[in-house]
């Protein structure tokens, strides 16, 4: 049994809520008798992808409206998750539906951290996903919206500072490939928490940190599906760029 099956065998965060109404509804409806996936990990997937795009309308309105960059970051985030044409329709329907929904974005963080697990880098990655849609309005990024990326990071109980990390340049985009990525010497220190003034062992120690989340060894030791090992190849390429520019700016 996969990541996914482990999720639906705890029985936590099954099905329960408007969420869980809204994905239950849908069960049968997504499963594919084509696909060899067994069904509790189909069922899984489907109770993520509720999550998510609720999340995802509920942070993209959260400024009053919804630009033309959220809906096209949202369309990309579909494509990313490579969803036939029924569960991208799911996705698209969920998103419909939270948009006008009273119900706190608070609750769905809750849940989303009890289905799974509190896994870090499965956590990182949906938070990756709405801090790309709050990113795609520009710099000038909306107070409240900040304040609904910081709550998702405490309520996936992941490692604070996260958010502010990548507010100031650390988050990396799909295929990250620092050729076409240039980052300065500052942008570097602040991806790993650093400053000109720390000493050698310290950006070592704090690189090292950062890294080990993202180490391909431990992803395979988790067994996590693909779309999670992607984002976490990306960050830890950002991360490896900016030790290598730090390093080669101090001749290390």
């Amino acid at each position: 049994m996969n990541w996914w099956g482990k999720l639906i065998g705890t029985g936590v965060g099954m099905f329960g809520g408007p969420i869980g109404a809204i994905a239950g509804a849908a069960i049968g409806h997504l499963y594919d008798d084509d696909d060899i996936t067994p069904q509790n990990e189909q069922k899984a997937r489907i109770l993520y992808l509720a999550y998510f795009f609720s999340c995802a309308a509920k942070i993209a309105k959260a400024d009053g409206h919804i630009s033309e960059g959220e809906i096209r970051t949202v369309e990309s985030l579909i494509q990313r998750f490579g969803l036939d044409e029924k569960r991208s329709e799911f996705a698209k329907n969920v998103f419909r539906k939270a948009k006008t929904s009273r119900r706190s974005i608070d609750e769905d963080f809750k849940e989303v951290g009890r289905l799974i697990g509190y896994e870090a880098t499965v956590g990182q990655s949906f938070l990756g996903g709405l801090f790309e849609i709050v990113w795609s309005n520009g710099k000038n990024l909306n107070e409240l919206q900040v304040r609904y990326l910081l709550r998702c990071e405490e309520r996936l109980r992941l490692k604070p500072g996260i958010v502010q990390t990548w507010i100031r340049g650390g988050y990396a985009p799909p295929c990250y490939n620092s050729s076409n990525n240039e980052i300065s010497l500052e942008e570097a220190y602040q991806i790993l928490d650093s400053t000109p003034q720390s000493t050698d062992s310290e950006i070592k120690s704090r690189y090292r940190k950062k890294a080990a989340n993202f180490h391909p060894d431990k992803l395979s030791s988790k067994n996590l599906p693909k779309e999670f090992t992607s984002f976490a190849n990306d960050q830890l390429a950002k991360i490896n760029h900016a030790h290598e520019l730090i390093c080669k700016n101090r001749g290390i």
